[in-house]
């Protein structure tokens, strides 16, 4: 996943290339990460916990349209970097990350079934990098036909569901139980769907062009804030309109709307990691702690709904949407992922996904361990 800022000195911190965002060596890692974009996972966790526990609407209201695309465009953007090393072997590129893609749903499928408060988005994650890897291979060069199939997949994504669920509903007796799943990770999901999801991964392969340059505050937020008012002035239009632009809803509004809006999450983290490092050091030790949740942001995930689970039996399954739980668990959560990311540098899920990879043959048909993987983003 990457690299950013960090101050020369002090544990596992490299100085920042002149030009090129700040970068943090972690002992857990395969390689350098950068700091803004796990700011921006944390980000994600964060919002995460609101969209999912917070009683009150309101401002907070917020986390409903930024949780999912932040996560999805943070997706895009770490598979982009990923094929910036010198050499990428294309077939092991993209078999690892279906290997990857099918941890991801298998695991959200266990989630789901321990705990069913929460729509779990790890299977829609999973098919998604799988999908993914291979269009990354093929557009990742060509920004310009990327961004034209962005706004072709925010328009044709609604219809696509329009259409599957009426079939779906017409013919129920001839969709068994996996092709059901399939058919709902796919488009007929009622809060994800790949459909939706895509056009805010291709927009994080556009963006990833971009971030490692980010290293200078004013421009930074500049660019952060531009983003932001496309995403009001989109939501605002499509609020206007007959299908509306409310989260989860897949329509081409909201798709485009909460796409602008991850798309400025992940700019202004970079920003926020510029404005701590270089002008408020006294938010430092906050921000190493967002960090360390950004490192451990699957974990951080399975956490939260092993925690809602066993509070759930505590409760006798009373609903979970109030201050106490939402505080008591973010304690945890946030808890859990600074003392191991203090002690390991990583989490036991983020092993586990890295390792995620099929082994490789020699000339002589031996097998061999396949390259180590790509520099974390």
């Amino acid at each position: 996943m990457a690299t950013d800022l960090t101050p020369a000195g002090g544990r596992h911190r490299a100085a920042a290339t002149p030009g090129r965002a700040p970068v943090t060596t972690r002992p857990g890692a395969t390689g350098h990460r950068l700091d803004g974009l796990d700011a921006a996972r944390g980000l994600a966790v964060l919002s995460m916990l609101v969209a999912h526990l917070s009683p009150v609407g309101g401002p907070l209201d917020v986390s409903e349209y930024l949780t999912a695309p932040l996560f999805v465009v943070v997706i895009g953007v770490a598979t982009a970097l990923r094929l910036t090393r010198e050499r990428v072997d294309r077939a092991r590129f993209v078999a690892d990350d279906v290997l990857r893609g099918v941890l991801l749903v298998l695991l959200g499928i266990v989630l789901q079934a321990t705990y069913g408060q929460i729509d779990v988005v790890l299977p829609y994650l999973g098919v998604l990098v799988v999908v993914l890897a291979p269009l990354a291979l093929l557009l990742r060069p060509l920004p310009v036909l990327t961004l034209g199939l962005v706004v072709g997949g925010a328009v044709l994504g609604p219809l696509v569901t329009e259409r599957v669920r009426d079939h779906a509903l017409a013919d129920r007796s001839a969709t068994g139980a996996v092709t059901a799943d399939l058919l709902r990770w796919l488009a007929t999901g009622p809060d994800y769907r790949l459909v939706s999801f895509l056009p805010m991964a291709l927009t994080g392969l556009v963006l990833a062009l971009l971030l490692p340059h980010l290293t200078r505050l004013v421009p930074t937020a500049g660019v952060a804030a531009v983003l932001l008012g496309a995403s009001g002035v989109v939501k605002v239009i499509g609020d206007g309109t007959a299908d509306g632009a409310a989260p989860y809803s897949g329509t081409t509004a909201e798709v485009v709307a909460v796409t602008f809006l991850a798309a400025a999450a992940v700019v202004a983290s970079f920003a926020l990691v510029l404005l701590v490092r270089g002008r408020a050091m006294v938010l430092e030790p906050a921000l190493r702690v967002l960090l360390a949740v950004g490192r451990l942001a699957l974990t951080a995930y399975a956490l939260q709904i092993v925690v809602l689970a066993l509070v759930s039996l505590a409760r006798d399954g009373a609903r979970d949407d109030t201050w106490p739980i939402l505080l008591g668990t973010t304690a945890v959560v946030v808890a859990a992922c600074w003392a191991l990311d203090r002690r390991f540098g990583t989490g036991p899920l983020e092993l586990l996904v890295r390792a995620a990879r099929l082994p490789s043959r020699s000339r002589h048909g031996a097998p061999v361990r396949s390259p180590r993987p790509a520099p974390e983003r």
